[in-house]
């Protein structure tokens, strides 16, 4: 129990710092119009465009095409198979 309202103190006190930081609002100007959060820096609209379609482009293609690719990056373990040895061999071994 002591546990449980440790974690939920912590979630709620998080939640309280993200809160003052103004985190979402930070992120839909990020999102929207490119200002990059506690800077007065502001990236350009192409920029922005371009970041956002090649971010969309390869979540799309990682759950769509991977599962075909996947087994041409990475090799299958090798599967090893054990020997039988009779219980005549293994008595005169």
């Amino acid at each position: 129990m002591k546990k449980a309202i440790t974690i939920l103190c912590i979630i709620g006190s998080g939640l309280i710092i993200l809160s003052s930081f103004d985190l979402a609002h930070s992120l839909v100007l990020f999102l929207l119009a490119g200002v990059i959060p506690g800077t007065n820096v502001a990236l350009t609209p192409i920029d922005m465009m371009a970041a956002s379609a090649t971010a969309i482009t390869v979540v799309v293609l990682r759950l769509t095409l991977w599962p075909r690719f996947a087994h041409a990056f990475f090799l299958q373990p090798p599967v090893i198979r054990k020997r039988r040895v009779s219980r005549a061999k293994r008595a005169t071994a």
